[in-house]
């Protein structure tokens, strides 16, 4: 210790004399000055593992570090799937069960130490690392939130995750957990390899959504040797093939991405249409990909230091926030002069999007008694939408009923008006009279306790919920918020401990199938039903449309389904956004999109400029 003390002086003035020297040689390539884009994130990210993930944050984190083996054309409307790590897009037999893919050459992982086989330098993409990633899905090690996008579709997938399963009770149950190891080369009859580039993804019957799943986050590849070097910790040092790799990462309050040296390379695209041309990115067609050195995502549980954060100029871009937009926008929803003039410029993005509140079906109280849905449906004749849309909104959402967004196959224009004459009728029905009083107020009804509503933390989350109590007190209904980070939020909502929650939806993918996924019995908790929602009819029938091309057929019974969740009422709503975009006059080729997050490596930053 005493050594590296003395030398460390001489050490710093050999820097500085370099650094000197290297001024004064005219010859000296001067190092080029890096392009940083600054993002705001608005809610804490868990982890970056893409199984563990399932949120718009993680995803929109996660999303520049791995890759998968199709994604969406950037920015291109209506959605447009392209080949990815995968050469082209697939073959697909004529049977609809059979895709064959082949990988693009030269794909490497992102340099890393975990590799010691290579001594650090990242192995090329294979056939191996697909599957296993594949099979990650299904080991429980890991915790896995996706699994329910894959199950019932891929030959033999189930049952390698429930023979797995089984192998590591028997350990449990005989004490030897400690030595249990998950089978990753067992054979799948789903996942057949013709060589290290070519392979086949063989489905139990024709899923014509799989596409979309294989564009998802959680069909991130991801090598074998770093994540079982890193294991758990795998979320805190993820290796991809993506541009972007980490340089730091610290929860709750900052993530730092930088330009990936060995990535493979793609270039932006050529074939632009006039919307695309309008937003000026014809100066980039052909150009090599990415254009950002570094990427810095901030986080934000408030938004008040965001907002401030994005007038100072120290974010590119940001969400605008509803208590904010008298400050941003006119009454024709145009960014007001003095914004204009700063060329700050406004993205409005409508949203494929489900705004509700939900019921725990499993839940003895609010969930489970026969007579409860008359109880859940007067709650929804009790919510005021339209005030809660004006007062939280700006008025800008679209109102409707049942859980299919505007813009998708199945949606039915039209909402649900408050009516407290009905919703009271409802609570008689049900056997939980409301009391009137005296002065024509509400009593509480006393058969019922409270109703336990568990929600975000946010900037107006408290206001959202007092809106909500006063109006249930007006069916005699005591409601009592508790208010969480989103990942304790998402903890209570995947071990069923939510009893009455209030979440959005945002689509995975550009099909109602996605929506209507949500109430089908074998995707409850830990999978996307946090409803817990079982049905006969509704899974019988959601089972036959989901092997169905677009067609009346496949609308007639989305409209059943969507009838089938507006009279049990394990749900109320619902509202779809339009998330409001404001970016700085630096940043280029940004145009807003949800669906997906991949679009880092499009974006360009360009100070001095008008």
């Amino acid at each position: 210790m005493q050594h590296q003390r003395s030398i460390l002086p001489l050490i710093v003035l050999g820097v500085l004399l370099s650094g000197l020297l290297s001024a004064c040689d005219g010859n000296a390539a001067p190092e080029p000055e890096r392009k940083v884009l600054r993002v705001p994130l608005r809610a804490r990210i868990g982890n970056l593992d893409p199984v563990r993930g399932g949120t718009q944050y993680s995803s929109l984190a996660s999303s520049p570090i791995f890759e998968r083996l199709v994604d969406y054309r950037y920015p291109r409307r209506p959605f447009q799937l392209r080949p990815a790590l995968a050469i082209a897009l697939p073959e697909v037999s004529a049977d609809g069960r059979v895709y064959s893919f082949e990988l693009r050459p030269g794909v490497r992982f992102q340099d890393d130490p975990a590799f010691r086989s290579t001594g650090g330098r990242g192995p090329e993409l294979t056939t191996d690392d697909v599957f296993y990633s594949i099979r990650r899905m299904c080991d429980a090690h890991w915790g896995p939130t996706g699994y329910w996008l894959f199950e019932g579709r891929i030959e033999g997938l189930d049952r390698y995750k429930a023979e797995e399963a089984e192998r590591r009770a028997r350990h449990a149950a005989e004490g030897r957990l400690d030595r249990f190891r998950f089978d990753y080369d067992r054979p799948i009859e789903g996942l057949r390899k013709i060589d290290d580039r070519r392979f086949e993804i063989v489905l139990t019957q024709p899923f014509p959504q799989l596409l979309y799943v294989l564009a998802m986050p959680y069909a991130s590849i991801v090598p074998r040797e770093a994540v079982e070097h890193y294991d758990l910790e795998f979320g805190n040092r993820p290796v991809g093939t993506g541009p972007y790799r980490v340089r730091e990462f610290r929860r709750g309050s900052w993530l730092i991405l930088e330009r990936n040296p060995t990535w493979h390379g793609e270039s932006f695209p050529t074939d632009l249409d006039s919307t695309e041309l309008a937003l000026g990115m014809g100066d980039y067609a052909g150009r090599d990909l990415p254009f950002i050195d570094r990427i810095v995502l901030e986080i934000f549980e408030q938004d008040q230091p965001m907002w401030l954060k994005f007038r100072r100029g120290d974010l590119d871009l940001t969400q605008v926030p509803s208590e904010y937009w008298p400050t941003v926008f006119r009454k024709d929803a145009t960014a007001r002069p003095e914004l204009e003039e700063k060329g700050i410029r406004a993205h409005p993005l409508p949203l494929l999007d489900l705004i509700y509140w939900g019921f725990n079906m499993e839940d003895p109280v609010w969930g489970q008694p026969p007579e409860m849905k008359l109880v859940r449906r007067a709650i929804g004749y009790a919510v005021d939408l339209e005030a809660r849309n004006h007062a939280f909104y700006n008025g800008r959402n679209t109102l409707y009923q049942g859980p299919i967004p505007p813009g998708l196959e199945g949606f039915v224009p039209g909402h649900r008006a408050r009516d407290l004459d009905a919703a009271r009728a409802l609570m008689a029905r049900a056997g939980h009279p409301v009391p009137m009083l005296p002065e024509g107020s509400a009593g509480m009804v006393e058969s019922l306790p409270p109703l336990r509503y568990e929600t975000s933390r946010g900037s107006n989350s408290q206001e959202q919920a007092q809106m909500l109590k006063r109006q249930l007190a007006e069916i005699g209904i005591r409601l009592e918020a508790s208010f969480n980070s989103f990942p304790e939020l998402n903890d209570k909502l995947k071990k069923r401990k939510a009893q009455f929650f209030g979440l959005a939806w945002g689509a995975d993918y550009p099909d109602a199938e996605n929506f209507l996924q949500l109430f089908y019995g074998p995707n409850a908790s830990p999978g996307s039903n946090n409803f817990n929602f079982a049905d006969a009819e509704y899974d019988s029938l959601f089972e036959a449309a989901k092997t169905m091309l677009p067609s009346p057929e496949r609308t007639q019974i989305y409209t059943r389904l969507r009838e089938i969740v507006i009279d049990q009422a394990p749900m109320i709503g619902s509202m779809a956004r339009t998330r409001n975009y404001l970016v700085q006059r630096r940043l280029r080729n940004f145009r807003p999109e949800e669906v997906y997050s991949s679009w880092w490596q499009y974006l360009d930053v360009v100070d001095g400029e008008s």
